[in-house]
C-alpha cells in the first residue's frame, strides 16, 4: 500500500530523506477491528463497483446500529460490539458482501438467526458458518495480535526487510513480501508464524518493466551521484537539479529497473510502501535522493540500472504536468571499479545555494 501525503517543503537546503520503516503500515491498532474492517470493506466495494454505481448498504448499517445498542458496551459507538460481554458468544465477525451484511457465527445457525433477527428487528442479513478452514474476524484478530508480538522480537533482519506489510482481510491474514519466493515463505513459517490463515502476496520474480523516462527537460536534470556502485551496496544516491526558471515539486516514491542477462529490463524488487512528502525545489536549487537497493532480498548483478523519479512541473497555480525522470547507472562486482567510480560534479552555483 502506498500512502501519499504531500507536504510542501521550502527547499532552501536539503535536510534528508524520510526513513522508510519496515513496520507494517497495515497492522495498526485493532481495538475496534470489526468496525475498521467494515469501513475498509465499504471503501473497497465502492472502488470496485464505481462503474456500476454505488452499493446500497444502508439496510446493513441499520442492523449494525441496532445491534450496537443492544450488544455494545458503549451504545453510541457503532460497530464495536462483537466480543463484548453483552454480545452472544456465537457471533465472531461481520462484513459486507456487496450490499448484504454477513455475520460469521459458530454453532447452530438456525438459533443464531432467530436471536439476531429479534435483536436487530430485521432479516436483511446472511449468516456464514465458521469452520476449520473458514476463519472468523475474531480468530483472525487473535492470530494478528500474536503475529505483531512475534514480529517485535524477531531477530532475522533479512526476513524483516523482505516484509512490506501485513493485515487482516475478510477471511485471511495477508502478508506482502518485496519478493515472494519459496525461500521467503519458508523463512516466515519457520521463524515467525506457520498458520493456514496466512496468505502471501508480492511478486515471485522481478517483473518486466521496459518504461523509459526523460533525463533532462525544461532545465531540470537527474543524475546519479556516482557513475557506479558495488553490487553489495545497500543504497545509491541521485541528484535532481533545477536549472529552469520555475519551481518544481517531487516526493519520496521511485522505482528502479535493471537489464537482465537476456537484455530484458526488469523492475528491481523494493519496498514501495512509504509516506510521500512533497519537496519544492526552486530554480537554482538541487535535491539529493537516496534509494534502497535491497541486495539481501534480491542478489543484484553487475550491469545497467535505471532510476525513475516523478517530478511535478507547475505553470501558474492550477496547471500541473507530471514528468517521469530517468537516469542510468551501473552496479559492479569489481570493488576497485566501484571505488574509482566518478562522482557527479554539481555546478558551483548549486553548491553555494544549497549549503
Amino acid at each position: 500500500m502506498k500512502i501519499k501525503i504531500l507536504v510542501s517543503v521550502l527547499f532552501c537546503s536539503f535536510i534528508g530523506c524520510v526513513n522508510k520503516t519496515q513496520r507494517s503500515n497495515i497492522e495498526c491498532a485493532l481495538d475496534s477491528v470489526v468496525n475498521t474492517e467494515l469501513k475498509e470493506d465499504v471503501s473497497t466495494l465502492s472502488k470496485n463497483t464505481s462503474d456500476k454505481g454505488a452499493v446500497d448498504q444502508s439496510a446493513g448499517w441499520q442492523i449494525i446500529e441496532s445491534l450496537s445498542k443492544v450488544y455494545g458496551d458503549t451504545p453510541n459507538v457503532i460497530g464495536n460490539f462483537i466480543g463484548s460481554p453483552r454480545c452472544p458468544s456465537f457471533l465472531e465477525g461481520m462484513f459486507f458482501d456487496g450490499s448484504t451484511l454477513v455475520f460469521q457465527v459458530k454453532g447452530d445457525t438456525v438459533q443464531a438467526r432467530q436471536i439476531l433477527e429479534i435483536a436487530a428487528k430485521s432479516k436483511a442479513f446472511r449468516l456464514e458458518q465458521i469452520t476449520e478452514s473458514n476463519y472468523s474476524q475474531k480468530q483472525l484478530k487473535s492470530i494478528l495480535n500474536e503475529l505483531n508480538h512475534r514480529y517485535e522480537v524477531l531477530t532475522d533482519e533479512k526476513l524483516k526487510e523482505n516484509i512490506v506489510s501485513w493485515g487482516m482481510g475478510r477471511q485471511y491474514i495477508n502478508v506482502r513480501f518485496i519478493l515472494n519466493t519459496p525461500e521467503g515463505r519458508q523463512a516466515f513459517r519457520e521463524k515467525l508464524m506457520d498458520s493456514p490463515a496466512i496468505r502471501f502476496e508480492g511478486p515471485e520474480q522481478p517483473i518486466i518493466n521496459e518504461r523509459i523516462g526523460i533525463t533532462d527537460t525544461l532545465g531540470v536534470a537527474l543524475h546519479p551521484e556516482y557513475s557506479a556502485y558495488s553490487t553489495n551496496s545497500s543504497t545509491a544516491s541521485f541528484i535532481l537539479l533545477n536549472q529552469g526558471d520555475k519551481e518544481i515539486m517531487c516526493g519520496e516514491h521511485y522505482f528502479i529497473t535493471y537489464e537482465d542477462k537476456n537484455g530484458t529490463w526488469r523492475e528491481l524488487p523494493i519496498n514501495d510502501a512509504a509516506v510521500d512528502i512533497g519537496y519544492t525545489v526552486f530554480p537554482g536549487k538541487h535535491r539529493l535522493f537516496t534509494a534502497n537497493l535491497y541486495p539481501n532480498i534480491h542478489p543484484n548483478q553487475s550491469g545497467r540500472y535505471r532510476f525513475f523519479y516523478e517530478v511535478m512541473f507547475y505553470a501558474g497555480t492550477t496547471s500541473r504536468r507530471d514528468v517521469l525522470m530517468m537516469t542510468e547507472f551501473r552496479l559492479t562486482d569489481n570493488q576497485q571499479e566501484a571505488k574509482k567510480a566518478v562522482r557527479y560534479t554539481i555546478p558551483i552555483v548549486f553548491k553555494l545555494d544549497n549549503q
